[in-house]
């Protein structure tokens, strides 16, 4: 499978590790590794996450508070959104 990842989804992943290194040294780099981690399983098993939205998938990160929300276009995993689930995390849908 192909992948994409919106912009709006990257600089959210860029804002993430950013406010994370600034908490503590490396920890951005963990968060991003995570973020990679996860993305790695959807593209093995991209329909092993349940369905929040019509078409859309919600992948929760184990040690971080965020959710990858992502569709399956044909043969491409869109990477929607990666939003902190405590700060509105739907708030892209619109």
């Amino acid at each position: 499978m192909k992948l994409k990842i919106l912009e709006l989804a990257y600089l959210e992943i860029e804002n993430g590790k950013e406010y994370y290194n600034l908490q503590e040294e490396k920890l951005g780099d963990k968060f991003k590794k995570e973020i990679q981690t996860s993305i790695d399983n959807i593209i093995t098993f991209p329909k092993l996450y349940p369905e929040v939205e019509n078409n859309i998938r919600r992948c929760l990160l184990h040690k971080f508070p965020y959710s990858i929300f992502y569709t399956i276009d044909n043969d491409t995993i869109i990477i929607l959104s990666v939003a902190h689930q405590r700060r509105k995390p739907y708030y892209w849908i619109s």
